[in-house]
């Protein structure tokens, strides 16, 4: 009996043994999942960062157009037992476009101040505040949408000077830059598992959450899944000037741009300085950028002046009763006098037209209005104010008229695809992502 039950007794160990492995080595990761939530204070989009052997925890800013990830972190300046700084003349130093070295003596060295180390520009988006830093690296811990665990080791960042987090949202200790670089987040992911270089971002509303997702997308659970066999195709464009100071990278600049060639309020189209529309490539000024880091679309103030003038006109058609402006909106209404719709609120529509007139951008009511008080409701765009220190962008899409729409942006083929509103779909950005 005893010889009988050995072989079982080996072969179920070996079971054993064999299912606690795989279980330590997780597959292959196709696709990687961020947590997205937006400050309603300030208007700020961030996500959730691990780093360090430690694992110290904080939140940072997404910048759509942003270099790379930096922060200040007192949590993680206390733990950084594992930080290594990026030193000049290195192949990462040349991967980071390394804009030169800084020079440091503090014994034993220090996030912030090390010696002979590649050095970069990072830009706070919201008070133009700029910091000259050095560069470190350390282990990322990232999550799959499987929900396996996983590190990325040597991941690049600045551990920056602390007048960078000025004007920052209250919850977060930096910026995670997803822009056109080698170093940005998206980048990093893709290089480290040979995963596609592109993400899906779901932006929410106030009071609700998003993901955004690094890696192979598409693969969703419904509804996502039928909307995304929907989606509008637009190219991407790049700017070969830098529109933001030292957010250039290589001979074209971080941001991302489309073609918007009209706009139209209901089907009326606005009367538009066409050349505004299209980049000029010897200065990088005019065109269409995306940023999450802007709380509204901004225009020109030509074209800010054309889209009020039609927009109190078809509102005016609809009997929506125009109040007192209130800063820095253009055109307010009584709210008593819009009535509800699945898109929010029940007002002309808003379409910035790309390629041809089958693709179109259009933005319904919970996109084009903000509510100032209990009974005003302002028109969600603003105008756009003259870059001081370089080419000013004609218009920038900002962040509330992202919320609720599915956006995909593919690296490999420089191209955006895009959403309708997700309201129309009885859904939001709090459900994407969700098993």
């Amino acid at each position: 009996m005893a010889s009988s039950t050995l072989p079982i007794l080996i072969i179920s160990s070996l079971f054993i043994l064999s299912s606690f492995s795989n279980a330590q080595t997780p597959p292959k990761p196709k696709a990687f999942i961020f947590p997205i939530k937006k400050d309603d204070t300030t208007n700020q989009y961030y996500t959730t960062i691990q780093i360090g052997s430690k694992t110290t925890t904080f939140n940072v800013v997404v910048d759509l157009g942003g270099k790379f990830l930096w922060f200040n972190s007192n949590d993680y300046f206390s733990a950084a037992a594992s930080y290594r700084p990026i030193l000049c003349g290195t192949r990462q130093c040349r991967v980071a476009d390394g804009a030169g070295c800084v020079f440091c003596f503090l014994s034993p060295p220090v996030p912030g101040c090390t010696n002979n180390t590649c050095s970069v520009y990072a830009l706070n988006p919201f008070t133009g505040t700029q910091g000259y830093s050095g560069l470190g690296q350390d282990v990322l811990h990232v999550s799959s949408t499987r929900g396996d665990h996983y590190r990325v080791n040597n991941f690049p960042f600045q551990f920056s000077d602390p007048v960078l987090r000025e004007g920052l949202a209250a919850p977060t200790a930096g910026l995670v830059g997803l822009g056109r670089t080698k170093i940005s987040l998206p980048a990093q992911l893709a290089s480290a598992f040979k995963i596609p270089e592109k993400f899906a971002l779901c932006i929410p509303s106030s009071g609700n959450s998003g993901n955004m997702i690094v890696g192979q997308t598409g693969a969703y659970s419904n509804p996502f899944q039928q909307i995304s066999e929907s989606l509008f195709t637009t190219p991407l464009i790049k700017n070969p000037v830098s529109t933001d100071q030292n957010e250039v990278i290589g001979n074209f600049t971080a941001e991302y741009f489309i073609g918007v060639k009209s706009i139209r309020v209901g089907q009326t189209p606005l009367s538009l300085n066409k050349t505004l529309l299209s980049m000029d490539r010897k200065t990088g000024g005019g065109g269409t950028s995306i940023r999450t880091v802007r709380a509204y679309t901004s225009l020109h103030r030509s074209m800010y002046v054309a889209l009020v003038n039609e927009f109190v006109k078809a509102a005016e058609a609809k009997n929506i009763k125009r109040v007192a402006s209130v800063a820095p909106f253009g055109a307010c209404f009584d709210s008593n006098t819009i009535t509800s719709s699945k898109s929010g609120g029940d007002v002309p529509t808003i379409d910035l037209i790309l390629q041809n007139e089958k693709v179109y951008w259009r933005i319904y009511g919970s996109n084009s209005m903000v509510r100032v008080s209990e009974r005003v409701m302002c028109l969600a765009f603003v105008e756009g104010q003259p870059n001081l220190t370089g080419p000013t962008t004609a218009i920038v899409v900002g962040g509330y008229q992202l919320e609720n729409h599915l956006m995909e942006i593919d690296l490999a083929s420089s191209k955006l695809r895009f959403s309708s509103s997700l309201l129309l779909h009885d859904t939001s950005c709090s459900h994407f992502g969700a098993a």
